[in-house]
């Protein structure tokens, strides 16, 4: 960030003596101090001749675009109460989930999952209920996040359907909750409200914007408030979970 500044000013500087030259240039000839044609040609020159002397500026002007879009997008699914978040709330790092609990890869993720929540005290993982691949899907994501929204225990259920053999429906979730301590009848009440479909509306306009085609999709970032991320990562697919490990300390070192 540093560096970007520097050559920003340097940029600015540049701009801004040829600028002046021309105004003053503008305001002789003309008397109006109006740039000529040519004259915004020689600023577009200049500002283009900055640019090429000092590149590096575009790809970190780039990296803050896109980190601006990130936060952007996911700024109401962070603010969403209803958004389950494991580990530690007030973790430092982040570690954000898009899945699908049909999706086999995401399946495949859940005990390394697990393994971070219990190795890393300071990560907060933020899950992101994205169901795509059928209604079944749906249904189930309605019902683990209606077990999150009347305090159930969101984390016990979430891992019991990702292991569940075969397919995993609206039961599989239904069930894993009644043996956790959630009366059914009620999460069949609440899983069907404006709440929870606000919730899934949200974090498919999420996944969207941040031209996420499938699942599983990681983001690893830093925390500098819990609705606004720093240093993000986008990581899409089936990551091993060495290099969600690495990228989480990386992250770390540089916050």
């Amino acid at each position: 960030m540093i560096r970007l500044i520097s050559v920003a000013l340097a940029l600015f500087a540049a701009v801004a003596t040829t600028r002046v030259a021309l105004a003053q240039e503008a305001a002789a000839t003309n008397g109006d101090g109006l740039f000529s044609e040519a004259q915004r040609e020689a600023i577009r020159a200049e500002a283009l001749a900055a640019i090429l002397a000092y590149p590096e500026i575009i790809e970190e002007a780039m990296a803050i675009l896109e980190e601006q879009k990130a936060n952007k997008a996911l700024a109401a699914v962070l603010r969403d109460p209803n958004t389950p978040v494991l580990g530690n709330p007030d973790g430092a790092i982040t570690l954000i989930e898009f899945f699908d609990y049909n999706c086999g890869y995401c399946k495949r993720m859940a005990d390394p999952m697990r393994d971070l929540i219990a190795e890393i005290d300071d990560l907060r993982i933020i899950m992101v209920e994205v169901p795509i691949l059928s209604q079944e899907s749906y249904e189930a994501s309605q019902a683990a996040l209606a077990v999150n929204m009347v305090g159930g225990d969101y984390s016990q259920v979430h891992f019991d359907a990702m292991t569940a053999r075969g397919r995993t429906s609206v039961d599989t979730v239904l069930a894993s909750a009644q043996t956790h301590g959630v009366n059914q009848d009620i999460l069949r009440a609440v899983m069907t409200s404006e709440a929870i479909e606000d919730t899934i509306t949200r974090n498919y306009d999420a996944m969207r914007s941040l031209d996420i085609s499938g699942t599983p999709a990681f983001i690893v970032a830093g925390s500098s408030s819990p609705t606004a991320l720093t240093d993000i990562n986008l990581m899409p697919g089936a990551v091993p979970v060495e290099e969600l490990r690495s990228t989480i300390e990386m992250t770390r070192a540089g916050s």
